[in-house]
């Protein structure tokens, strides 16, 4: 790299030329525009992604919506450039997808000709740690320079357009932080742009650097624009009042808290400080998780209290429940919006994993348990053990009997008969008086109990959650650990039943805590809340140079004038820069350097002495640590809340130690593990290392925990491919092809799972030591089952990949024998179970038109393949998979087996094939056409006779590649448009909860 001075030429483009722009809506493109209409009266097909609404109804729109809405901002900058006398074409189309830009394309040149430049300004920047980063995000960055590069290259080959500009970035020498994949799409664009240097169309790659005022940078340092906000609906539920999605597309449920509500008025410290009870935050959990449109019970695991939800007199808080989808359920989380040095964010109160809960409830042998306890304390309302410390109202006056023995107790406990409707089905599914008191009634267990101390909950490490609590209750309590008064924690295992034995709810470690001195609530800390994206959120140290940066960054005026001057360097990439390049890129070198050790606030004044990493996995945890706490010595030994770590910065560790380890830990093992040292064993454990081999050398090896078992997978087969919860519409179903994969359907689940679920459906054996379906039936029928727990209704869009599609075919019609609507079932290239084979005069018209193309030298290597082929058909099978690996061979073997034995029935639903483009390779007898794969050509894949509405639908690609980037933007494209039609003619499924829409 070296500088030069731009010539002051003009770039030699004529008067009226075409000029086409993507991403043309976008401040630096609108810069550039305005510039070239300017000096050339240039006519301009703009590119964007999004429709503008009809001219007609632009001054309505203006005058409904404020200048920081979207349309209206285009709406504004279109009428600018045509108040200069511009001709513009706004073109909707998607720059990666083929089939919309030559649309867009060919309309532009039936406007205005021939298009003689094309200046390539599309781009997505998407700032984040590259351990927070997913393949969809990655890919939405990727897909404007990469793939619509791609696409451009295609419709403007060698010689079409005089000119074309690409749109790259300094990033690309700078290496900012957080945009490895902003960084690579453009150093895509500039290996592209080298690859077409010397031909008779001028390609040139400008990596510009920072612009003032416009450009991603100014974008990404105001307001950043996400999805708007989804609208919160009314639902009926005890303690939640709406629904909604959040940003990133999860459930969320809503409530306002205010003192007129029981569960805060009636749990008071003795001083009068009201809190939402322990148990509020389970009943919370249960009623999203019924809301939520969940059948049967709940398990919720890992329970963990990060801190007390309290509310002032005459205060309002606003609280929320967000269920982030896992492979075994959901993580959730309890929040509540709080206000800190003028930022708004949430401040979490408490986790847990929830997960359906299969098989009948156990029963307690009420009787026996009477029999071997002492006889009963009994009366109306009894007095709880810590009434000392705290203010109950009237429903927690429940405790009617009780019976302490040495290590377990019975109570029985009713609501008063004012609030018994309170409890059981349709009500509250876990009481919170009811519980709290039947929780919290046996602290006689704790040996040497004082009551001068209060205790509160810190943990549920399992509650089964059966059925709602009935209005009487039975509380069987258990030590689980020696609980004696001299500890901090105690433990416990419970129980509650109706009067009659039926098991409710199970409680497995149950740990409270005893608070040595008052119950004291410090104002929330600013690094504690989960801050909403807007001008409110705090700056991190690499915001703070962007915003030097950005105001030295290029002026708008200036870059319409470097943008002309560039191109007269007839080079193929230049760097345009008003800061100091050289000196940029030595400040992200010096910023991904090793972090020094006096970097971050000092280490504080604690218990431990600091003991540096000893081994890889310690080290890692060292990074994450004084990353996330900003300390600039983290011994192994130091405790993560000595350190100030709190319940946001546990999450964000977490989530780094599953990304960087593959491992999956509860936030509460960091009660039990609150050390590198102890983490790291625990993780070293998981991975199945022993203390010498995850030890440095010379080190002494932490010691290790037992290896814990990795949580079980809700489905075999359903995996939901979308954000968070996809959205509000239909679910959508796609089966894998024939190695049981989804992973190649994942681009197309990106682009249509925005506003629906996208479920894929996987083999069985694709893990593990299942044995794969070799029954397509059988297939179906587990696959249905699964589905089913998503949703329990229809009508339903099924489709499926290549052989996929013949399972997904079964599944229609399991589901239609059963008297369910399938609205739609769309079938991706799918062939029939066994196609016909080539008669022997067609196999010697194949040989004789290869002969008259190849020569003899064909007949020498037709015998050299069929040899290869022989030879290989008669070598031993490879050796099985190991363990881990995906076992294509089984389930491609089981799936051919399966194959002759499926008997294709008739369809007269609405089916739609998506196929590639025809391959016609070889003419044969009758007129027929064999492709390249020796197999006969039909237009409909010879579907329509088994299916007489049968629609075909044609796609870029081939038969991989069709659902591959970038083709599969058509793909997606025309199946949203068929499944709008689908739902059109059919009516929504019934829905448990009102769904918001995107």
């Amino acid at each position: 790299m070296r500088q030069v001075d731009l010539p002051e030429a003009a770039p030699d483009l004529p008067q009226g030329a075409h000029v086409l722009i993507t991403g043309g809506f976008g401040g630096i493109g609108l810069t550039l525009a305005e510039d070239l209409i300017r000096r050339f009266g240039v006519k301009i097909t703009l590119i964007a992604r999004r429709a503008l609404p009809e001219r007609a109804l632009w001054r309505g729109w203006l005058a409904q919506h404020g200048p920081a809405d979207p349309i209206a901002r285009r709406i504004l900058a279109l009428q600018r450039l045509e108040s200069l006398g511009a001709e513009v074409l706004v073109a909707q189309a998607d720059v990666a997808n083929l089939v919309e830009m030559q649309a867009a394309r060919d309309a532009g040149v039936a406007r205005f000709g021939t298009v003689h430049a094309v200046i390539h300004a599309a781009g997505v920047v998407d700032d984040g740690p590259l351990v927070t980063k997913s393949a969809a995000a990655a890919e939405e960055v990727f897909a404007p320079k990469l793939h619509g590069t791609q696409v451009l290259d295609r419709l403007f080959p060698d010689g079409s357009a005089a000119l074309i500009v690409a749109f790259a970035s300094t990033s690309t020498v700078t290496g900012p932080a957080g945009q490895v994949d902003y960084v690579a799409a453009n150093e895509y664009l500039n290996a592209w742009a080298k690859s077409r240097a010397g031909g008779r169309t001028r390609v040139i790659a400008l990596n510009w650097g920072i612009w003032q005022g416009v450009g991603m940078a100014a974008e990404s340092l105001s307001d950043r624009i996400g999805r708007p906000p989804s609208p919160r609906l009314p639902i009926e539920s005890p303690l939640l009042d709406e629904a909604s999605f959040d940003a990133q597309g999860n459930r969320i449920f809503l409530a306002d808290l205010t003192l007129d509500r029981w569960i805060l008025d009636g749990h008071r410290t003795a001083d009068g400080l009201a809190l939402v009870p322990g148990t509020g935050f389970v009943d919370l959990m249960a009623e999203a998780w019924a809301t939520q449109g969940e059948a049967g019970g709940v398990e919720i695991l890992d329970l963990t209290f990060f801190r007390a939800l309290d509310l002032a007199e005459g205060a309002r808080a606003k609280l929320r429940v967000r269920l982030t989808r896992s492979d075994e359920g959901y993580e959730a989380a309890i929040q509540s919006e709080q206000t800190v040095q003028g930022r708004s964010g949430w401040l979490t109160h408490a986790t847990a994993g929830l997960r359906p809960l299969a098989g009948p409830a156990p029963r307690l042998d009420v009787a026996a348990l009477t029999a071997r306890l002492p006889e009963p304390e009994t009366g109306e309302g009894l007095a709880s053990p810590q009434e000392r410390h705290l203010r109950f109202g009237p429903r927690w006056r429940v405790l009617a009997a009780r019976s302490l023995g040495p290590a377990e107790g019975m109570a029985r406990l009713h609501l008063p008969a004012a609030f018994a409707a309170e409890a059981g089905p349709g009500a509250f599914p876990f009481h919170p008086a009811l519980a709290d008191l039947a929780t919290g009634w046996a602290m006689g267990l704790i040996q040497g109990y004082q009551n001068d101390r209060l205790w509160v909950p810190l943990r549920y490490g399992s509650l089964r959650l059966y059925r709602p609590l009935p209005a009487d209750l039975i509380s069987h309590v258990r030590n689980a650990v020696p609980n004696t008064a001299d500890r901090p924690m105690a433990v416990f295992d419970i129980t509650l039943a109706t009067p009659e034995g039926e098991v409710c709810a199970e409680i497995a470690g149950f740990t409270i805590h005893r608070l040595d001195g008052p119950l004291t609530l410090p104002p929330p800390d600013l690094r504690a809340l989960e801050l909403e994206t807007g001008p409110e959120k705090p700056l991190s140290a690499a915001e703070d140079r962007l915003i030097a940066a950005f105001r030295q960054g290029i002026r708008p005026e200036e870059g319409a004038q470097v943008f002309a001057r560039a191109l007269a360097l007839g080079r193929p990439q230049v760097y345009l820069s008003s800061l100091d390049l050289p000196a940029l890129i030595r400040q992200a070198e010096a910023t991904a350097a090793p972090r020094a050790e006096t970097s971050g606030f000092d280490r504080p004044d604690l218990d431990t002495e600091y003991l540096a990493p000893r081994n890889d996995i310690e080290k890692t945890l060292v990074g994450f640590w004084q990353d996330l706490l900003g300390v600039a010595r983290v011994g192994v030994e130091d405790s993560f809340f000595d350190l100030g770590g709190h319940s946001l910065i546990a999450v964000r560790l977490f989530a780094m130690v599953k990304k960087a380890f593959r491992v999956d830990f509860p936030i509460s093992i960091l009660f039990e593990a609150p050390s590198i040292a102890a983490c790291a064993a625990l993780i070293a454990a998981e991975l199945g290392q022993e203390p010498a081999e995850m030890a440095a050398p010379g080190a002494d090896a932490a010691p290790v925990a037992p290896a814990r078992r990795a949580p079980p997978r809700r489905f075999t087969h359903l995996v939901p491919m979308h954000q968070g919860e996809g959205g509000a519409k239909q679910p959508f179903f796609l089966v894998a092809g024939m190695f049981g994969n989804v992973l190649n359907l994942r681009h197309l689940a990106q682009l249509l799972g925005g506003d629906r679920p996208f479920y894929g459906l996987q083999a069985r054996g694709l893990y593990g030591d299942d044995t794969p379906h070799d029954s397509f039936p059988a297939a179906a029928t587990d696959y249905l089952a699964e589905l089913r727990q998503v949703q329990p209704k229809g009508p339903y869009l099924l489709g499926g990949f290549s052989g996929g599609g013949l399972i997904a075919w079964e599944m229609a019609r399991q589901l239609e024998a059963a008297g369910e609507e399938v609205a739609l079932l769309v079938l991706l290239d799918t062939p029939l179970p066994m196609r016909p084979a080539l008669t022997r005069r067609d196999k010697a018209l194949i040989k004789l038109a290869e002969l008259r193309a190849k020569g003899p030298g064909y007949l020498a290597d037709w015998a050299r393949s069929r040899w290869e082929w022989e030879k290989a058909k008669r070598a031993p099978a490879g050796d099985a998979a190991e363990a881990g690996d995906f076992h294509n061979a089984a389930i491609e073997q089981a799936f051919r087996a399966a194959l002759p034995r499926y008997a294709m029935t008739r369809r007269d639903g609405a089916t739609v094939l998506f196929r590639p483009p025809l391959d016609l390779h070889w003419q044969v007898s009758g007129g027929r056409w064999v492709s390249a794969a020796k197999e006969y050509v039909l237009p409909d894949n010879d579907l329509t006779r088994f299916a007489p509405a049968l629609q075909v639908v044609e796609v870029p690609g081939d038969h991989d590649s069709m659902v591959l980037e970038p083709n599969v933007r058509v793909l997606a494209a025309r199946l949203k448009a068929v499944i709008a039609t689908a739902e059109d003619r059919s009516p929504a499924p019934a829905q448990p909860l009102p769904a918001a829409a995107e």
